[in-house]
């Protein structure tokens, strides 16, 4: 991967009153102040979670069953067009490491819901423009090789068998002002390419008399967990249209960050997909008001321990944006992940509670994920498990 040095890259913790103190992280790099959106999605910031406006799991429900049929034209599109570059034991260094799909659950389409405040199956369909998603993980994630992975959506830009929408390039806050150059650093694919990309897309409305153009934001788009990736809204033209949601990113992003959407989502109060009592229970002094009620600076407690772990997690995603690319392995081997080396409680706190940060630590995550995903497996019939392989 042709990622240049982070300028002052230090992988040794700091203790925790160092932590408290300023808001240098162990990259050399201006951390974000704590999360509080979801930072990874198109159509902006969402508005808090209502319950209230939440629709019934029957209205859920019968809005995946319908775009299933979708679902699978979007991934025979992506299939047809990509499959021949995933890496195999035949050809270990083909760029991608995985071609990924999604139909949006039942349960993350009633959250979502709630805090767009839509109702009704048709305006939903029309308005969720992330029901289908689709993703592609680059094994080597150098620009220039994603560029000519992208570039394959070009011709069928230019005959008019897909429209391009939109682009989110997700940058981390922690490049916020630094120059362009250092900026860019991150990115997957080349600010010129995607700006190709874009001219392609809105020539061909122009040439129709469409006045639509590609929404962008290719500079500007800072997200605060320094997730780093590539969002594409791509449509399939026809009769009844397809609109589908691409993520563009390397292996080692992808691996942290399907432990970082749950620890989003428990953190924002959600619930992940599989029944885990065990995650639930660890989170419990993060999101139970009642957790720390005997203590008078119990919110204060909480609220530094998230932007102690925030930063974490922010370095998490620098961290793992800069490894080295994914080497084809026929067996997966276990993932590791930057340590926590801060202490997210203060000491009597964690004695008094029975706490202990080292439970946060993403490794120890990754474990507890990947034990309840076997129970889960396991459990569910055979017809369950063939139709979640249409989930990421």
């Amino acid at each position: 991967m042709n990622i240049p040095a982070i300028w002052g890259l230090r992988l040794e913790p700091q203790n925790c009153e160092t932590c408290k103190q300023n808001n240098i992280s162990r990259f050399g790099l201006k951390m974000a102040s704590p999360l509080k959106a979801d930072t990874v999605c198109f159509k902006g910031t969402p508005k808090a979670a209502n319950k209230a406006w939440e629709v019934s799991g029957t209205t859920a429900r019968a809005i995946r069953r319908k775009i299933q049929a979708n679902a699978n034209k979007v991934e025979k599109f992506m299939n047809e067009t990509f499959s021949d570059l995933v890496a195999s034991e035949k050809e270990p260094n083909n760029l991608l490491s995985e071609i990924a799909f999604r139909v949006k659950s039942i349960q993350s389409i009633k959250e979502k819901t709630g805090s767009r405040q839509w109702v009704g199956a048709d305006e939903i369909l029309k308005e969720m423009t992330d029901l289908i998603g689709a993703k592609l993980v680059f094994r080597d994630a150098s620009k220039s090789e994603v560029d000519a992975v992208l570039g394959r959506f070009i011709p069928f830009i230019k005959s008019g068998k897909l429209e391009l929408l939109e682009i989110e390039n997700k940058r981390p806050i922690a490049v916020k002002g630094k120059e362009e150059y250092e900026a860019c650093k991150y990115d997957y694919a080349t600010i010129k390419f995607l700006n190709k990309l874009i001219d392609v897309q809105n020539e061909m409305w122009k040439k129709g008399g469409n006045k639509q153009r590609v929404k962008k934001h290719l500079e500007d788009d800072f997200t605060k967990a320094n997730y780093c990736a590539t969002h594409f809204l791509f449509r399939i033209p026809g009769k009844s249209p397809v609109t589908f949601e691409l993520q563009v990113l390397g292996h080692n992003v992808n691996e942290v960050k399907h432990i970082d959407d749950a620890v989003y989502k428990k953190l924002d109060g959600k619930n992940i997909a599989e029944d885990n009592p065990e995650f639930d229970k660890l989170f419990k002094p993060f999101i139970n008001k009642k957790f720390f009620e005997e203590e008078p600076n119990a919110k204060e407690i909480v609220e530094q321990a998230k932007a102690t772990y925030n930063r974490y997690r922010g370095e998490l995603f620098l961290f793992q944006r800069t490894r080295e690319p994914l080497a084809y392995s026929k067996k997966k081997k276990p993932e590791s992940f930057l340590p926590l080396g801060y202490k997210l409680f203060p000491s009597d706190i964690e004695i008094k509670y029975g706490i202990s940060s080292a439970d946060y630590d993403y490794n120890n995550l990754n474990r507890i994920l990947q034990r309840s995903k076997k129970k889960t497996d396991k459990a569910k019939p055979v017809n369950s498990k063939i139709e979640d392989k249409k989930t990421i």
